[in-house]
């Protein structure tokens, strides 16, 4: 692998850090336990500009490092962020390479459904009732939203040129 890729992977890997940890100091307005998920911007980026095992990869050790930095990992909230961002990114991969009529955003908005979805589904084992289903049509309105706008962010992104150039400029 080159060395300014890993270069660039390790900024956005770090920026995808920062801005959970950041995410994670902002209350939920309303629905309790909803986030705009805007780490997920970065992640989009990096699956449409460079590659499905690199947003793997970054998906993955940032769940991680947030679990380890927050004093969380394998609690019920580590779990549930780590099966969201799986269920999330698996998605989003298949509906990017394999049904490639969706947009950016409606890559998006799948992935942010299927992320509720897979927190809904570690909840229900955690707390061993099936009724936390009654929770999920309300967050998934809220995962439609966030959704749009971290596609809609991640368009823009893409849209200015700044990875590709990098890819262009240093050949990976």
């Amino acid at each position: 692998m080159n060395t300014r890729k890993i270069a660039l992977l390790g900024i956005l890997t770090a920026g995808t850090i920062v801005i959970a940890i950041l995410e994670s100091f902002i209350p939920s307005v309303g629905i309790p336990g909803v986030k705009l998920g805007l780490a997920n911007i970065m992640i989009l980026v990096i699956l449409y500009e460079l590659g499905i095992l690199d947003a793997i990869i970054v998906n993955v050790l940032r769940v991680v490092v947030v679990g380890l930095v927050r004093g969380s990992i394998f609690s019920m909230g580590f779990l549930m962020s780590l099966t969201g961002a799986i269920f999330s990114l698996g998605i989003m991969i298949l509906f990017y390479v394999l049904i490639k009529k969706f947009s950016i955003i409606g890559v998006s908005v799948i992935g942010s459904l299927f992320h509720v979805t897979g927190q809904v589904l570690i909840a229900m084992i955690f707390l061993g009732s099936a009724y936390v289903i009654l929770y999920l049509p309300i967050i998934a309105i809220s995962a439609i939203i966030t959704g749009v706008f971290v596609g809609i962010t991640a368009m823009l992104i893409i849209k200015t040129g700044a990875i590709k150039k990098q890819r262009e400029k240093y050949n990976f």
